[in-house]
């Protein structure tokens, strides 16, 4: 099913994997072992993405289990299954599926978050099956489970290949666990494979899973080589702006591709419009109207100030303020609104997508044939440039109203909604559209693609939050500079 010969693999200028070789047939269970940095997960990465030309699946289909699962926290539980199955049109019953993982039926409308352990292991498992692969690939499953739920997902997993048309390889560190899936064991030291362990097939009963277990456990401790170094934390120094500007252009890019499956990524679109505009609207509105009172209390203490004497008999306070209107409205709002927007819904889709990708969601969703630039990119990108459109107006809306409220308290003012009108020759001199739709475009290709980006660490995902309002804003302002300056 699965022949990989002589593979070989760098991260930068160290060799990871030195001529690896591996064999895998239908009905076994390959687990591999080793220190932790010595390639284990990247040598099932490299296996799901089939990117060289060493590993060989020939007809057959693979899929990759993440270490806790990495289901949608955004979706309950058959959403996540569902999802699947609309992106590869596949035929499988996911109520089915969940049955025959022992997810219970009143659990199917649960949201992750809601789940044990133990059941996100096994929805991620029935998630997987979706797909119908040949090769099941599981990254650490047994991570944090205590013995109770080791033993029913073992027990799970272990029904998975037995009836010889399915294959799996399996990274665990728990002897316990190994010993009741396994097959074939191999530790990985020096890029390299070497047998531990192999029988004729996985464990029939628990007196002959206990026996392996000490066989493993004493095999284990024969060798203990020096440990790997950990290639995670020597990533290349990236150059900060060329680095967003990639990211960018990767969002722009995903837009042709959608929609592909309309039902899901108006979801993500919805969600998202949420998250940037409505969850925040009454904030939005709330400064507005703060900043368009405080604008007309300038205009009033400045005029008192200033119109003394006989200037004051020519003009009032009532005829400057009349002369000025609702201007300031359309000067200050996109720029304002739209550094409101960059800062406060900016970093709130950046950090959830960033958590997306630092959870492995994302990757997962790669691996079971749901393409992220079309689930994700595209309609998040869609969404935040009609939640920025849609804050600026708003926000605008805000800046008119406290100007209302100020203009009548202050000023003594009884019509202000006629003093403070704008024209529609006002609005075209002061480019208010035209900002509106530049910074809508040019903001939610930044935090999107920012937020999309590579992250392994929650300090990664901080460091591009805040790479996201910085980007955003000094974008805004260096566009305002060129529009008023044209």
């Amino acid at each position: 099913m699965l022949s990989i010969d002589n593979l070989q693999h760098r991260i930068g200028d160290q060799a990871l994997i030195q001529g690896l070789n591996l064999q895998v047939q239908a009905g076994q269970h390959v687990v591999i072992v080793g220190d932790s940095g010595c390639g284990k997960s990247t040598l099932l990465t490299l296996i799901a993405e089939q990117q060289s030309q060493s590993i060989n699946l020939g007809q057959h289909s693979s899929t990759m289990v993440m270490q806790q699962g990495a289901l949608l926290d955004h979706l309950n539980v058959k959403q996540n299954l569902d999802l699947v199955a609309r992106y590869t049109r596949s035929s499988r019953d996911t109520a089915a599926l969940l049955a025959d993982l022992n997810i219970d039926a009143g659990l199917h409308e649960h949201v992750v978050s809601q789940l044990s352990g133990g059941q996100k292991r096994r929805v991620a498992i029935a998630r997987a099956l979706v797909t119908q692969p040949n090769l099941l690939l599981f990254d650490e499953p047994d991570a944090g489970l205590d013995v109770a739920n080791l033993q029913r997902l073992s027990d799970t997993v272990r029904g998975l290949t037995a009836a010889d048309t399915k294959a799996a390889i399996t990274i665990s560190h728990n002897p316990f666990y190994i010993a009741r899936i396994a097959t074939h064991v191999y530790r990985m030291h020096g890029g390299k494979l070497a047998l531990l362990a192999q029988w004729p097939q996985a464990a029939a009963h628990e007196e002959d899973a206990r026996q392996r277990q000490m066989e493993l456990q004493a095999r284990l401790g024969e060798a203990t080589p020096k440990a790997a170094n950990s290639m995670s934390a020597r990533r290349p120094r990236q150059w900060v702006f060329p680095n967003g500007v990639r990211s960018a252009l990767r969002a722009l890019a995903s837009l042709p591709h959608w929609p592909r499956s309309p039902v899901d990524e108006l979801r993500i679109a919805a969600y998202t419009y949420f998250l940037a505009f409505l969850s925040g609207a009454l904030f939005f509105a709330l400064v507005g109207m703060m900043l368009g009172s405080t604008v007309i209390a300038v205009v009033k203490m400045l005029t008192d100030t200033a119109l003394t004497g006989v200037l004051a008999v020519f003009i009032t306070p009532e005829k400057i303020l009349d002369m000025m209107g609702g201007v300031y409205v359309l000067y200050l709002a996109p720029a304002i609104g739209g550094m409101l927007y960059s800062a406060r819904s900016g970093s709130i889709v950046c950090n959830w997508l960033g958590e997306m990708v630092r959870g492995r969601q994302v990757q997962a969703l790669n691996f079971l044939q749901v393409p992220p630039a079309q689930y994700l990119t595209a309609p998040a990108v869609i969404a935040m440039f009609a939640a920025m459109v849609s804050t600026i107006l708003w926000f605008a809306l805000g800046l008119w109203i406290g100007g209302l409220i100020a203009a009548r308290m202050l000023f003594g003012i009884e019509d202000p909604v006629q003093t403070l009108q704008v024209t529609p020759i006002e609005i075209e001199r002061s480019y208010f559209w035209l900002k509106i739709w530049v910074y809508s475009a040019l903001v939610p290709l930044i935090v999107v693609g920012l937020g999309m980006a590579e992250k392994k660490t929650a300090h990664d995902v901080n460091i591009y939050t805040t790479k996201a309002i910085i980007y955003s804003t000094l974008s805004i302002s260096l566009a305002e500079l060129i529009i008023i300056l044209s």
